[in-house]
């Protein structure tokens, strides 16, 4: 029985087999919504070879449909698989093939995982997503905590809360939430545009603040709070995809970035910070790879961290920026060990885990002393797996600060969280 691992490299092997190399290297594999595949025939085959492909993808059922292993374009009623280079180039590695293939992938739910890491939003401050594979590691008390702290030293601060199915942040940085949250900005625009009245419905200023402002969008607002029978009917609606007026989708990812552009329009902000949605979710999708931002990956020191962040960033390889594109995305990631013991050798295995992770992932290899390769030393302290630490610390074990407001007291934070809002301060370019 052929399973959804396995069918991708054995149908390669199989077409490789009936065509060759050279004749396979312009042609596209497609993947539909279940998940089987079809061989896309772009341009004319040898003789005999859509035959032996037939026959033998009799063998690779169900994930290859016997019935319809290949077809043209022209079949699927898809003119862009006939255009110029369509899908992602995808690794595979079989017994008689190992090498690249294009892959045109077609998903209900995901599709901005398939698109490539955005460049940074133009005429906006800095952009910082604070992600996690797993919840409870301190993300979003990092990221609360952090917002005081930079707004005590007189910065305006924009946070949004993009964890809809786990919201947060609102009951930790606001004493009143607004009328609105992103969760309804998601909903709404999901079948029209809001105007800026809407917008400013979903903002509300923290008390925490002292010199400058904290903003806070969160997921949920007062409405939804007021009429909770709605909320999850909600979230079961906020990541379809709409079409707009002309014809072109605009996916949650799409609408993340018009969200924040839209907001720091309207406000003058020194920087943004994001809260994302923990794990691979669409939402995840939208705040890591949209908004071109900078992208602080927490976990504390077990296998469940490094496993979930490994098949994101197996599945960041195809991304892999050509010698002449103009900024390298991976250099926009770093990560965060959080709850971390107070002992180098605490902090020197993380950074072990962290560096064969990315070693095995998205590092280049070496190309010699005159070629460009993202590739760094253990050592490197300016390397993405050389982690900000964030010392574990009992006085956040139990986070209100609206309720013990000692808690954003700088005495008190520094001791755990300030190493990592120096390096943050620095990344931004928000230094005093």
């Amino acid at each position: 029985m052929i399973r959804y691992d396995e069918a991708l490299p054995l149908f390669v092997t199989l077409v490789r087999q009936k065509l060759g190399l050279e004749q396979m290297s312009d042609q596209v594999f497609l993947r539909d919504a279940v998940g089987r595949l079809t061989f896309v025939v772009r341009r004319a085959l040898a003789d005999g070879a859509e035959e032996a492909i037939r026959e033998g993808a009799m063998e690779l059922a169900p994930w290859v449909d016997p019935t319809t292993p290949l077809a043209t374009p022209e079949d699927l009623f898809d003119s862009e698989l006939g255009g110029p280079a369509p899908g992602l180039p995808e690794f595979i590695s079989s017994p008689d093939f190992t090498g690249y293939v294009r892959l045109v992938e077609r998903r209900l739910v995901g599709q901005d995982w398939l698109r490539p890491p955005q460049q940074p939003l133009p005429g906006l401050p800095p952009v910082v997503v604070f992600a996690s594979h797993k919840g409870g590691v301190g993300r979003s008390t990092a990221l609360a905590v952090s917002a005081a702290a930079l707004s005590q030293a007189s910065f305006n601060v924009l946070v949004v809360d993009l964890d809809l199915e786990a919201p947060g942040l609102g009951s930790i940085l606001l004493a009143q939430p607004p009328r609105y949250g992103s969760l309804d900005y998601f909903v709404e625009t999901g079948v029209g545009e809001v105007k800026d009245d809407f917008l400013a419905e979903l903002l509300a200023s923290s008390p925490l603040a002292e010199n400058g402002l904290i903003h806070v969008v969160p997921a949920v607002g007062s409405v939804s709070e007021s009429s909770s029978q709605n909320v999850l009917g909600k979230i079961a609606r906020a990541y379809v995809e709409r079409v707009d007026e002309d014809g072109l989708a605009a996916s949650f990812l799409d609408r993340t970035r018009k969200l924040v552009s839209r907001l720091c329009t309207a406000n003058r902000y020194d920087v943004v910070f994001i809260d994302a949605r923990a794990g691979l979710n669409e939402a995840t999708a939208a705040a890591i790879l949209g908004l071109g931002a900078e992208i602080l990956l927490f976990g504390v020191d077990t296998p469940q961290t490094f496993a979930g962040y490994r098949y994101f960033l197996a599945h960041l390889q195809r991304f892999r920026p050509s010698a002449s594109s103009e900024e390298d995305w991976r250099y926009r990631l770093r990560m965060v060990h959080a709850r971390a013991l107070t002992s180098p050798s605490s902090e020197a295995d993380f950074r072990t885990h962290a560096f064969e992770m990315f070693s095995d992932t998205i590092y280049d290899e070496e190309r010699g002393i005159e070629a460009e390769a993202f590739n760094f030393d253990y050592e490197d302290v300016n390397a993405p797996h050389y982690a900000w630490p964030i010392a574990d610390d009992v006085n956040y074990a139990e986070f209100n600060p609206l309720v013990q407001r000692d808690q954003m007291a700088q005495h008190l934070y520094d001791r755990s969280f300030g190493p990592f809002i120096a390096n943050l301060k620095n990344m931004v370019g928000l230094t005093t």
